[in-house]
């Protein structure tokens, strides 16, 4: 019997690689530039960083399978992308809107396949949260938007 794997990992993979080929940096700020990642950023760390992230599963009967085989189950999860915008001095409304415009390219990329690529029956935005503060040395702002995608799969 062959069970099915989990298809986050190509979920992610899709995201990942449609956020990297469609967001471009920030026109208005010459200077910045974007960094498409998964997890957390490494030590290059732009102004712009959009991160690929956790992912939290479910799982409930799809259909009863004797075996627990294939189409056994149906996993439900949510992959977590986060967007950190950082614009130098007291620009808190810059830094937000540019965070607002990358959560709604990261929404638009979704919702142009919602099988993301076929990696999953379906996917959609659930929730979205943006919160913008003083970075920790003070010498700029820092937007931090967080967007959840669900995603629904049969294994």
């Amino acid at each position: 019997m062959t069970v099915p794997a989990s298809s986050a990992p190509a979920a992610r993979a899709y995201l990942f690689g449609q956020l990297s080929a469609q967001l471009t940096p920030d026109p208005d700020s010459p200077r910045s530039s974007l960094l498409v990642c998964y997890d957390q950023p490494g030590p290059n760390q732009p102004d712009d960083i959009v991160s690929v992230g956790k992912v939290i599963r479910t799982f409930e009967f799809s259909s009863f399978v004797g075996s627990g085989g294939a189409g056994y189950l149906q996993e439900r999860y949510t992959v977590e992308i986060t967007v950190d915008v950082f614009r130098g001095g007291d620009d808190a409304q810059g830094a937000y809107i540019r965070a607002a415009y990358l959560t709604d390219q990261i929404v638009a990329a979704v919702r142009s396949d919602l099988t993301l690529g076929g990696a999953v029956l379906a996917a959609r935005p659930t929730t979205h949260s943006t919160d913008a503060e003083w970075d920790d040395e003070h010498l700029g702002r820092h937007a931090t938007a967080t967007l959840e995608i669900e995603c629904l799969q049969r294994i």
